[in-house]
């Protein structure tokens, strides 16, 4: 038979709504560094090509004319594929949905809380632990998509995860002492 409490139910969940957030978080900043990063490529094009083409108007000189043509070229080209790419859209949609992942998360703490504090019926619990499950179920269905090393990159941010599972120390890293499973304080 296998033997789960409502408790380690909770703690599971609980660790992967944490690692889910942490991905989205990852790529929401990932993608606007990206989005930065060719937003300044285009405008420095932009620049190297309006500067050469002043400089071909006052000298005549078809080099000039060159570098304002391959810079006005690789300008364009680089607008192309932010806007193909569109990672700040992307970037905003992983934003929105790591901030609904981070209010889950902490009405997931919240629950384990009041359990802890036996302020709760476990009838009450599992009704509060159902509706969450749905709020999840939600977050998901209109979630971005993640890439796979975007996922490898939040375990790595978690020491020692494997997996979408974290171990009971990892889920103990984020919650306050009295709520730790091992009892022992966070480090």
């Amino acid at each position: 038979m296998f033997a789960m409490t409502l408790v380690d139910h909770l703690r599971m969940t609980f660790g992967h709504v944490i690692y889910m957030h942490r991905a989205h978080t990852q790529l929401a900043w990932r993608h606007a560094r990206w989005n930065r990063w060719l937003e300044g490529a285009e405008a420095v094009l932009m620049l190297i090509a309006a500067f050469a083409s002043i400089v071909i108007v006052f000298t005549g000189q078809v080099p000039y004319g060159v570098v304002a043509a391959i810079a006005a070229a690789l300008a364009v080209l680089t607008l192309i594929i932010r806007l193909v790419l569109n990672f700040d859209k992307s970037a905003g949609a992983h934003r929105v949905c790591s901030a609904r992942l981070w209010h889950v998360r902490e009405q997931y703490r919240a629950l384990l809380a009041e359990l802890k504090d036996e302020s709760l019926t476990l009838d009450t619990a599992r009704e509060r632990r159902d509706v969450l499950v749905g709020m999840l179920n939600a977050i998901y269905e209109n979630a971005p998509p993640a890439d796979r090393g975007t996922y490898e990159a939040a375990r790595g941010a978690l020491p020692g995860a494997h997996d979408e599972a974290l171990s009971d120390e990892e889920v103990d890293r984020f919650l306050p002492p009295s709520l730790q499973k091992s009892g022992k304080p966070a480090a």
